[in-house]
């Protein structure tokens, strides 16, 4: 014999969590967790396919990331 559903407009509360609150010590922030901070900015570039993919051939080749090439190859000039 199977369940029957009961649907209300009443919150669910599910495992320890009490309505939209989470009791202490679960969850939340955490000392020290994360990536850390490498202390670069996140730029968006629009550019031809034919540049990307001849960036993004030319970094693989170096054997390294997108960001390192290009940044390597900009401080060089």
């Amino acid at each position: 014999m199977s369940k029957r559903t009961v649907y209300t407009d009443e919150p669910i509360k599910i495992g320890r969590r009490v309505s939209r609150e989470i009791l202490p010590g679960h969850g939340g922030p955490r000392a020290g967790a994360g990536r850390p901070p490498t202390g670069n900015k996140p730029v968006t570039l629009r550019l031809p396919p034919k540049l990307v993919a001849a960036v993004r051939r030319d970094a693989k080749r170096a054997r390294q990331t997108m960001s390192e090439f290009v940044e390597v190859r900009l401080r060089r000039g």
